[in-house]
C-alpha cells in the first residue's frame, strides 16, 4: 500500500512552519486527551486539557477542550469544577454549534446534586431537536427512579407544565398495583392535557432509570473531522522541476487545504488524509481495511471505475459520506445512499439543456454533432434521446472531424428544412468556432446553438463572437468578476506563487460545502441536503443543489447577458 502523504511533504513550504507546529501539537494534545476520555482516564484528560482552555489559546479546539474537561469532572463526581469549565465555556464561546451539549450537562449536574428547579430550567433552555431524546433520558434516570407516588404527585404539580415528568407519574399511575380511583383519574386528566401516544408510553416504559453518564458520544462529538482524499498523486513520478500529466490532483488539493483554513476559522476543524489511488484496485484493498481510513467521515475519490468500486463498496456499509470530484457518470450513485457526485450527470445535464433549448428554438427539428472522445458521444446521444421525448426530432446527427474541409464536405447544406437550433458536443477545444463559421456558410446565422463550453478555446473574445446565439453548457465557469475568486486568487498566489485552475476552485468549493453541511447536520446530513436551498454566490463556481438527488443538480446551462456569462436560471 501507498502511504499516506502528508500535506507538508506534497505542498513543501506553503504556510508558516512554526505556526503549523504549534497547530499540530495542539491537535495532538487534544487527540491524546480525547483518547485517554474514551477509555475512562479522566484525570488524565483533565490534565492535558487544562493548558487548552486557558483564554490565550485559541484553536478550533478550544470549545471542545472545555467540554471534555467538564464531562472528565463530571465523571469523577467532581462536579463543582466540571460547571465552572461550562460556564466559562459558555461566557468566551456562546456561538459554538455544540452549546446545547454544554446546557444538557449543567441539567445533569445540577439534578445530580439534588437541585431540580435549577436542573429543570437548564434543561429547558435546550431548543435543539437533536438532543430531546437524552433530555428524556436523564429525566428518566432521576425523576423514573422515585418510588413514592405521593412524591411524584408533589413534583408534577410544582412543574405541571413538564411534559416528561406528567409521563412518568401516568406510567407510574398505570403500573402500579397500589394505585386507587383517584390515581386513575389524575392519569386520564393527564393524557387528555398532554396527548400522549403510544410511542411515548412504550418509551418511558424501556427506559428504565439507568442513565447515569450524560449524553452518548460517537462520531459527531470528537471535535474534528477526518477526511481521506484518494487522488492519482503517482508519487514515483513526483518531480518538482516540472508539471505533472496529473498536475490537477495537486491542485484539487490546494484547494483542500485553503478550504480547510477557511473551516478553521469557522470553528470547523478538518484532518485530510491524502492516499495515492491510481486505477489498479489492488492498490486500494489494504487502504480500506487500514483503521485510520475506517475513522473517515467523508471519503473524496477514487477517480477510477476499479478503485471507485473497491472503496464505495466499503463506505456503502459505513458511516462516512464518499464523494466523487469530477465523475458526471449517474450509475455510480447506484453504489449507496451515502455517495454523492460533485457534479451533475450527464443525464441531467442533458434534461436542462433540451428544457431550455425547447424555449429557445423556433421549431422542433435538431441537428447533433459530436466529437471522438467517450464522453462526447455519450452527451449526444442522451441529449438526441431527451429532445425526441419532448416531441421534438434530429434531421442530422454526426461525429464530426475538427478540420473546416472536413465539415465543409460533410454536414447537410440543410437547402430545404433548417434545424431551429444546433448542438455540438465536443471537447476539442478548435470545433467550436469552425462549426460557427460553416453555419454561417450555410445561411445559419441566427439559428441558436447549444454547446459544451470544452468545444472552444479559453480565448474569450473569439467566443463573444458568436455569444448572441450560443448557449454553453459548462458546470465549472468561472466568474473572474466575482469578488471571492479575486481574493481566492490573491491568496493562491500568495501560498503557491501560481494561479488557480479550475480543479483548484472545485477542491475549495466541494470541502467547504460538504463539512459545513456535515457540521451542521451530522448524522441528519442527507436530510439536510434536501432541505437545503440551493448554494450559490458564496461559492466561488457554480454552487451546489442536492434537494432532489445525489447529484449536484445545477443549472449547467449559461448565457451571455451582454458582459459575461451567466447561469440561464438567473
Amino acid at each position: 500500500m501507498k502511504s499516506i502523504i502528508v500535506v507538508i511533504f506534497i505542498l513543501a513550504g506553503l504556510s508558516d512552519a512554526a505556526f503549523a507546529q504549534n497547530i499540530a501539537q495542539t491537535e495532538s494534545r487534544y487527540k491524546a486527551a480525547l483518547g485517554d476520555y474514551k477509555q475512562g482516564r479522566y484525570a488524565a484528560a483533565m490534565e492535558k486539557l487544562s493548558p487548552l482552555t486557558s483564554v490565550n489559546s485559541k484553536t478550533t479546539f478550544s470549545a471542545y477542550a472545555h467540554y471534555y474537561y467538564a464531562l472528565s469532572a463530571y465523571q469523577l463526581k467532581r462536579f463543582r469544577e466540571s460547571k465552572q469549565m461550562l460556564l466559562q465555556l459558555q461566557s468566551r464561546y456562546p456561538g459554538w454549534n455544540r452549546i446545547a451539549d454544554a446546557q444538557y450537562l449543567l441539567g445533569a449536574i445540577a439534578l445530580e446534586e439534588g437541585k431540580t428547579d435549577e436542573g429543570l430550567a437548564h434543561l429547558a433552555k435546550i431548543k435543539d431537536s437533536s438532543l430531546a431524546k437524552d433530555v428524556f433520558s436523564l429525566k428518566q434516570h432521576y425523576f423514573g427512579s422515585i418510588t413514592d407516588l405521593a412524591k411524584l404527585k408533589r413534583l408534577q404539580k410544582q412543574y405541571a407544565d413538564d411534559r416528561d415528568i406528567a409521563l412518568t407519574l401516568v406510567h407510574f399511575i398505570e403500573t402500579s398495583p397500589s394505585s386507587t380511583q383517584t390515581d386513575f383519574q389524575i392519569a386520564e386528566q393527564l393524557q387528555k392535557q398532554f396527548k400522549f401516544s403510544k410511542k411515548e408510553k412504550v418509551a418511558v416504559a424501556e427506559e428504565a432509570p439507568k442513565r447515569s453518564i450524560p449524553k452518548s458520544e460517537g462520531q459527531w462529538t470528537k471535535g474534528y473531522y477526518d477526511v481521506s482524499v484518494l487522488l492519482p498523486f503517482r508519487l514515483d513520478e513526483f518531480s518538482t522541476g516540472r508539471r505533472r500529466s496529473n498536475q490537477f490532483a495537486y491542485d484539487y488539493y490546494q484547494g483542500l487545504i485553503m478550504a480547510k483554513e477557511q473551516l478553521a476559522a469557522e470553528g470547523i476543524s478538518v484532518n485530510l488524509w491524502a492516499y495515492d489511488v491510481g486505477a489498479d484496485a489492488k492498490t486500494v484493498e489494504p487502504i480500506v481495511e487500514n483503521k485510520n481510513f475506517q475513522q473517515s467521515d467523508m471519503v473524496i475519490g477514487p477517480l477510477y471505475p476499479a478503485t471507485f468500486d473497491v472503496t464505495s463498496s466499503y463506505v456503502a456499509n459505513g458511516r462516512a459520506i464518499m464523494l466523487n470530484p469530477l465523475s458526471t457518470d449517474g450509475n455510480l450513485l447506484k453504489s449507496g445512499s451515502n455517495i454523492y457526485l460533485a457534479h451533475p450527470s450527464i443525464a441531467f445535464q442533458m434534461q436542462k439543456a433540451a428544457q431550455w433549448m425547447k424555449t429557445q428554438a423556433m421549431g422542433l427539428s435538431a441537428a447533433i454533432y459530436y466529437g471522438g472522445t467517450s464522453k462526447d458521444s455519450a452527451m449526444a446521444f442522451s441529449y438526441a434521446n431527451e429532445w425526441k421525448s419532448k416531441g421534438g426530432k434530429v434531421l442530422e446527427m454526426l461525429k464530426i472531424q475538427t478540420s473546416r474541409e472536413w465539415l465543409e464536405n460533410n454536414l447537410s447544406t440543410f437547402e430545404t428544412t433548417k434545424p431551429s437550433h444546433i448542438a455540438l458536443f465536443s471537447t476539442d477545444g478548435s470545433s467550436g468556432a469552425m462549426l460557427m463559421e460553416v453555419l454561417n456558410g450555410r445561411k445559419l446565422t441566427t439559428t441558436p446553438v447549444l454547446s459544451t463550453s470544452t468545444s472552444f478555446s479559453a480565448q474569450q473574445s473569439r467566443l463573444n463572437r458568436y455569444a448572441s446565439r450560443l448557449y454553453l453548457i459548462d458546470t465549472d465557469y468561472v466568474d473572474r468578476e466575482k469578488e471571492n475568486i479575486r481574493e481566492f486568487q490573491k491568496n493562491y498566489w500568495n501560498k503557491t506563487n501560481t494561479f488557480p485552475s479550475v480543479y483548484s476552485y472545485q477542491g475549495f468549493d466541494q470541502l467547504l460545502f460538504f463539512m459545513r453541511m456535515l457540521a451542521k447536520h451530522k448524522d441528519r446530513f442527507q436530510d439536510g441536503l434536501q432541505s437545503a436551498r440551493p448554494a450559490g454566490d458564496e461559492y466561488l463556481l457554480s454552487g451546489f443543489n442536492f434537494t432532489k438527488a445525489n447529484e449536484n443538480q445545477i443549472t449547467p446551462v449559461l448565457k451571455h447577458n451582454g458582459s459575461k456569462w451567466t447561469p440561464v436560471d438567473r
